[in-house]
């Protein structure tokens, strides 16, 4: 007998879903039970966006493997950018000259630092950034940013590294420097990489409105992550599920688990509601996990 997963008896109208190490391996590839139960969920009318770190620009296993039409809330809740259109919505930027003035602290600071800002337009780079799979396909600008970046631009993410730092170490340190100007998280665990958004900026800010235009509301959204830049989203939702695989102090915040991404643990979980569902039973808080 599988285990018992906590699933709601109460009615689920919306699945928000982070991406890598959710419902994305270290292939970039979705999992054969995982397509199915996401098309199984929006099947049965259950609206399923996908909420994530990266940029629109590298959104392409939604397209090649789910053939996903919907929105997508991307770079951490900054950009609201419709899929099928290829046409971003909405975003939530702010000037490069407050991430310049960052960046001259950090560097005093935490010399050897390097840094990256993302526009709407693309991403530009310091010399010596090595390409990592949060960034684009296409190929960076690289070069002093204060140089490179358009007079005026807005950012949608800057982004700070070093390379010989411990990650938590390091974000601790810039979550405390830049503290009250930008909001600062952080998406992979082994990686000493920060990055910040608008002021007050969080998946969870922009998923929240998203359910609101739609007249959902927090007890009819279930939603999983695995990263401290899910947490808000995670205690958002009525119904957050931390990884199993994922960052041990966001499970320990959530309090609710799913398996881990290497057993289908989201797919285990909608399968199990669809199951509820499907069996019109009233509330309650278990299924069998298949």
């Amino acid at each position: 007998m599988s285990p018992a997963l906590e699933v709601p008896g109460a009615p689920i109208r919306m699945i928000a879903s982070d991406l890598d190490g959710t419902v994305l391996g270290d292939d970039f590839r979705f999992r054969p039970r995982t397509v199915d139960a996401i098309t199984a969920a929006q099947a049965s009318g259950i609206h399923v966006v996908f909420v994530t770190g990266r940029p629109m620009r590298w959104l392409d296993p939604l397209r090649e493997q789910l053939d996903h039409q919907g929105v997508v809330i991307c770079s951490n809740g900054a950009v609201v950018y419709d899929l099928a259109a290829d046409v971003v919505v909405e975003s939530s930027l702010f000037p490069a000259e407050e991430a310049f003035a960052i960046m001259a602290e950090v560097a005093a600071r935490h010399p050897g630092s390097l840094f990256a800002a993302e526009t709407l337009e693309g991403v530009y780079t310091d010399y010596g950034w090595a390409r990592t799979d949060r960034m684009e396909i296409g190929v960076p600008l690289a070069g002093p940013l204060r140089e490179r970046v358009p007079a005026g631009s807005g950012l949608v993410k800057f982004l700070a590294k070093l390379d010989s730092a411990d990650p938590q170490e390091y974000y601790r340190a810039l979550s405390g420097l830049v503290a009250g100007r930008l909001s600062v998280t952080h998406s992979v665990a082994t990686a000493p990489l920060v990055e910040m958004g608008q002021k007050g900026l969080t998946k969870a800010r922009t998923l929240e409105q998203y359910a609101a235009e739609r007249g959902i509301r927090p007890h009819e959204v279930m939603a999983f992550g695995d990263m401290p830049n899910d947490l808000e989203m995670l205690t958002w939702a009525a119904h957050g599920y931390a990884m199993a695989s994922g960052h041990p102090a966001v499970a320990r915040a959530v309090g609710r688990t799913a398996p881990p991404f290497e057993e289908d643990g989201v797919a285990r979980v909608i399968e199990a509601l669809l199951r509820r569902s499907r069996s019109g039973r009233g509330t309650g808080t278990a299924a069998t996990a298949g």
